[in-house]
Parts: C-alpha cells; structure tokens; sequence
C-alpha cells in the first residue's frame, strides 16, 4: 500500500517518502489533548491542548497551547491558558509559560510563568504578575494563591491601586 503525498512542482509523482518519525527523545505524540485530574471523587481540573510529546528522559509530558480549568472549593473555578506547559504525569504538578494569564470571578492575572501543587491545591507565579479585580489593581512578584482556603498573596507589591467608592471598574495597566 503506497503512501498518498502531497505532489509539489518538480517532485517525481513515484516517490514515495517514508512516514514522519518522532524524535529518539519523544516516546509518543499527541494532538488535542484533553485530560481530567479526579481526586477523592472529585473533579479537581480540567486541562486541553493543542497538542503534547512524551519527553521520556524527562518523565513529562510538554504540551502546546494549553487551557487548564482549576476547580476550586463551591465549584469556584480558575481558568488558566499558556503558550506551553508541563505536567509530571506521577505527581501531576503543572507548569505553564509563556503569555500566562488566567481568570475567576472575582480576578485576573498575567505573568510569564505559573505552577500548581495538585497536593496543596497552590498556584504560584514566582516572577512579576499583575492582578485585577473589580476595585482592586496590583504589580508584583512572587504571587501565591490557596485554593483551598481562597487565599491570595503577592510577595512584593510594586504597584497597588484601589477604588474605595463609586461604581465597579476594570483597571487596565
């Protein structure tokens, strides 16, 4: 059985070139990847991809174009989207990097790179992070935040804005 490819001007139509191979490093290879982290009977996050490899000198997977949806206590969730991501498929701690941002009900955040702690149910952004909410701007580094206990922490604040009074705003930076 022959392979069908593409005819490009100047390709000889007999020719048939072998299958594409994964690299000696990549074990496997995803494309639309949809994978649901299940705890103690409940659902704890939901993450897609556009497409992952298997780097198995590594034991991780790397995805591209990643969306993870963090269930937190009361079903309040935080959505969180990356360029690239992480994920330890035995401790399943997630990293993601590059234009990271993420949103819940009551904030948002954008920093270049974000981990969570499945254990702790802690997100961290060690580098700088800017956070929104309805009254509240802050620009920082080293944000922390407890899902668990709905906590949140910016270690250094370089800018904090609030509005006190008057109708509910959005800050933009």
């Amino acid at each position: 059985m022959g392979l069908i490819q593409p005819l490009w001007s100047g390709e000889d139509p007999g020719v048939s070139l072998p299958p594409p191979t994964i690299a000696p490093e990549k074990q496997a290879e995803m494309k639309a990847v949809r994978l649901t982290e299940i705890q103690e009977g409940e659902k704890r996050w939901i993450l897609t991809a556009v497409g992952a490899d298997y780097l198995k000198d590594q034991d991780t997977i790397q995805l591209r174009k990643v969306s993870v949806e963090i269930i937190g206590k009361d079903d309040d969730t935080i959505t969180i989207t990356g360029n690239i991501g992480f994920i330890n498929p035995k401790s399943r701690e997630l990293t993601l990097q590059g234009d990271v941002r993420a949103e819940s009900r009551s904030y948002e955040f954008s920093t270049d790179l974000v981990r969570y702690d499945p254990k702790a149910r802690v997100l961290s952004a060690p580098g700088e992070v800017k956070v929104q909410g309805p009254r509240i701007y802050v620009e920082g580094r080293g944000l922390s935040i407890d899902l668990q206990h709905k906590k949140l922490d910016v270690a250094e604040h370089i800018v904090t804005r609030m509005q006190f009074s008057g109708n509910i705003w959005k800050f933009k930076p």
